[in-house]
């Protein structure tokens, strides 16, 4: 079973590598500078990822797991106001 954790997390590293090249990839296509949603992105990628790989090395409890993943959903989920100038 050690090496299926390896796995694991050598596939959520390689995802958040991927993920990292292709936002900074999409903002420097766009010729855009880091905004909200750029920021977004980033903590997305780097979130997600680094979440299952702690779940697959530390012994998480179900319900300390669905906590952090309702905090990312929130997250991704949340509409930032407009600032009224």
């Amino acid at each position: 079973m050690d090496w299926l954790k390896f796995l694991g997390v050598l596939g959520a590293s390689i995802a958040m590598v991927v993920g990292l090249c292709l936002v900074f990839a999409r903002l420097k296509a766009k010729d855009q500078g880091f905004g909200p949603n750029s920021l977004k992105a980033l903590g997305i990628v780097l979130f997600i990822p680094t979440l299952v790989i702690l779940a697959l090395v530390v012994n998480f409890n179900l319900e300390t797991l669905a906590a952090l993943l309702g905090t990312v959903a929130g997250y991704v989920l949340s509409h930032g106001r407009p600032d009224d100038k």
